[in-house]
């Protein structure tokens, strides 16, 4: 009875003409759905602290085999303005929660948090959002192979990526594979930033990995090796063309 669960929140979902379920992203049950009564109502005073993004407090009777809980009350305990007054902040963090969300691991919840508090506050949002998605890649096992030719195990004379074969190739390889040749300073980058994670952040600093290139391309190894599709990321292709 009245058990205090700390979540973010990652969806909402309109019911009948003032209420609403919000989907909660939480450390101790993972994704919980709760029905919030008159929650659209101007005078409703949850609402504040049930806006996406917001991590809050919320006030529930949890009761593990329902799979919607009634919330009683909610307060917030951080706000992300970072991310809501900038349209690029907010559409990576929408692929973010999208990525979550599709996502059936209870565990990401510091993951989670953290990559919203460094899109919320870091100026290099996309260096923040790539580091995400490595995180998550090498949760699923599916690391792009960045320390040899993933065809033949050389490590010298990388020319290109191949996203189908899962890293990179080498000059010979590349010869029968046919891809494009990329520029060696893109590449080395491609490799730092899989090597990356939020524990080493600040020493990305001056690596120059703020690239939406490097973004792109591993959202595009996330969704062919994972069968995902994130529909929120043609926000971000939109907002950079």
């Amino acid at each position: 009875m009245n058990d205090r669960v700390t979540g973010i929140v990652i969806r909402e979902t309109e019911v009948k003409e003032s209420d609403a379920i919000i989907t909660v992203y939480t450390a101790d049950h993972g994704q919980l759905s709760l029905y919030a009564r008159g929650l659209r109502k101007v005078t409703s005073r949850n609402a504040y602290a049930c806006q996406l993004f917001d991590c809050s407090e919320f006030l529930l009777d949890y009761n593990p085999g329902k799979d919607v809980q009634l919330l009683k009350s909610a307060v917030l305990k951080r706000e992300y303005m970072g991310i809501r007054a900038d349209y690029d902040r907010l559409a990576l963090a929408s692929v973010v929660i999208e990525i979550i969300s599709q996502l059936q691991d209870d565990s990401l919840y510091d993951l989670l948090e953290t990559t919203l508090e460094k899109l919320d506050q870091d100026e290099e949002a996309f260096t923040a959002f790539s580091v995400f998605v490595v995180q998550i890649l090498n949760i699923l096992g599916i690391s792009p192979v960045v320390d040899e030719c993933v065809l033949c195990g050389n490590t010298k004379g990388i020319e290109t990526i191949s996203i189908a074969d899962g890293g990179f190739i080498c000059h010979e390889c590349n010869k029968s594979v046919h891809l494009r040749s990329m520029d060696v300073d893109f590449l080395r980058k491609f490799r730092i930033i899989n090597k990356a994670s939020f524990e080493v952040y600040d020493r990305l600093a001056s690596s120059g990995l703020n690239d939406y290139q490097l973004s792109a391309l591993l959202v595009e190894f996330l969704c062919t090796h994972s069968g995902m599709r994130l529909r929120s990321w043609r926000a971000v292709e939109g907002a950079v063309k």
